[in-house]
């Protein structure tokens, strides 16, 4: 019985987990030389969420990216993009309920990659690398939308990664300190045979306290994994648009402090050699300059961030547009007593 026709067998259950790619799966892999020149584009993104207790009704979504060119000498640029939410469609549901905080999530997201491809234009479609990255998963977390909602906003994620792979940048997701175990799911179902794989086997995994992270801590510094394809139901929808998400492990610390993060990747980036390449150099590169995170994520996240004084001034010209409208702008009882409290 071959891996495949387990994997194929275990798909029918809804299984999470690992498939084996194009590299031999106890391979690693050191860290190629950097490319003189590069571009690196990021994004991140917070927000507000609505808040019953607060002035009115809003949410407000931030998204910061930069781009960073490599060797040109030239600053980053840097880029945000802010949206406030306050009319009632944005904010209630078709049932009048206010909206989850996962559906301003989604949208967040979706920011975030739109910016990207947005950015992307000013990779040029040469021999220089440009490189997309966000920070989190590659897929869009849309599970809480209704469906309708939820085939809109996938839609658009993927016409954005479509845009990004058109101008010829390489789009990945960055995962920090992963707790994810597709590698390790893999391992499980290989000891199955072919008619004991089922939902209860499937489940009934003697290594359910072991993480991908834990089997590959003797990567060296700067070596990856070899790249394995994501097997899980939300994947199918990228596949069929020509995106099936991969990933590998990537040691981004030293020997003595090693730093391992996950990096998801499209199919047409796993199985293209010098973009996995570019990719693995450049988040080396990346990570050295901030001492084991990609410099550009952590500028995207400074950029994005929300600070209390920056809230306080949002809701001071909320209220003062509300009162000339003749809206009573005030705080919940409960409110004010925590904030008083919380000044103490």
């Amino acid at each position: 019985m071959s891996k495949a026709e387990q994997i194929q067998e275990a798909a029918r259950f809804s299984w999470l987990g690992a498939s084996p790619g194009q590299e031999p799966l106890d391979e690693y892999y050191s860290a190629p030389a950097p490319p003189k020149k590069s571009t690196v584009i990021a994004s991140d993104g917070s927000q507000l969420y609505p808040d019953t207790h607060g002035i009115a009704l809003y949410y407000l979504i931030n998204v910061g990216a930069i781009v960073y060119q490599y060797g040109s000498g030239e600053r980053p640029e840097l880029h945000t993009e802010c949206k406030l939410y306050c009319e009632e469609k944005d904010i209630f549901d078709e049932q009048g309920y206010l909206i989850p905080s996962s559906w301003v999530n989604v949208k967040r997201d979706l920011g975030e990659i739109e910016i990207l491809a947005k950015l992307a234009v000013q990779c040029p479609n040469n021999s220089t690398p440009c490189i997309a990255l966000i920070d989190g998963q590659l897929t869009l977390r849309s599970i809480d939308l209704p469906s309708g909602m939820q085939i809109s906003y996938e839609e658009r994620y993927i016409k954005a990664i479509d845009k990004i792979r058109q101008h010829g940048a390489i789009i990945a997701a960055y995962i920090d300190r992963p707790r994810s175990s597709f590698v390790v799911a893999l391992l499980h179902l290989a000891n199955l045979e072919i008619d004991r794989i089922t939902e209860t086997t499937l489940r009934q995994n003697p290594f359910v306290s072991i993480t991908d992270a834990d089997i590959f801590d003797d990567l060296k510094a700067g070596e990856r994994t070899a790249v394995f394809n994501q097997r899980s139901k939300v994947n199918a929808t990228y596949s069929k648009a020509g995106h099936q998400i991969h990933f590998f492990y990537l040691n981004v610390g030293t020997n003595q402090r090693p730093a391992l993060a996950r990096i998801e990747i499209p199919v047409w980036v796993a199985y293209d050699e010098k973009k996995l390449n570019e990719l693995h150099a450049i988040i080396l590169q990346q990570a050295a300059i901030t001492d084991g995170y990609p410099y550009v994520l952590a500028r995207a996240d400074e950029l994005a961030v929300i600070n209390n004084s920056e809230r306080e001034a949002l809701e001071t010209i909320l209220a003062v547009s509300l009162q000339q409208h003749g809206v009573s702008a005030t705080l919940s009882h409960k409110q004010r007593n925590k904030n008083l409290f919380r000044r103490k």
